[in-house]
């Protein structure tokens, strides 16, 4: 898959699963829309992914920042995704703490 789509390399775990891994969102934009007409089961998450990658390049400010987790946030409930330790409320605490966003 790598050679074929030209992008990204592959990494052993320790488990014995190897992934591969796109870094940049030009590429991964790319791959979800050429894949999206033959998903089944992941379609809901290719979909969000997009809608994440679209508004993670108009941040311009904390609460734009908080938006984005918030859209995280919904990607880990449909993903079951239980290590994630970071969500949005611990975003928007932090933005407050700093000042960043009004109280």
């Amino acid at each position: 898959m790598q050679k074929e789509i030209g992008r990204g390399y592959l990494r052993k775990r320790n488990d014995g699963i190897v992934e591969f891994i796109i870094g940049d969102a030009k590429s991964i934009k790319e791959l979800i829309k050429n894949l999206l007409p033959y998903l089944k089961l992941k379609r809901k998450q290719a979909r969000l992914m997009l809608e994440i990658l679209e508004i993670k390049s108009k941040i311009k400010n904390a609460m734009d920042f908080l938006k984005l987790a918030k859209k995280i946030d919904v990607f880990e409930q449909i993903n079951y995704s239980k290590k994630r330790i970071q969500n949005s409320l611990e975003v928007e605490k932090i933005l407050r703490k700093q000042g960043l966003l009004a109280p």
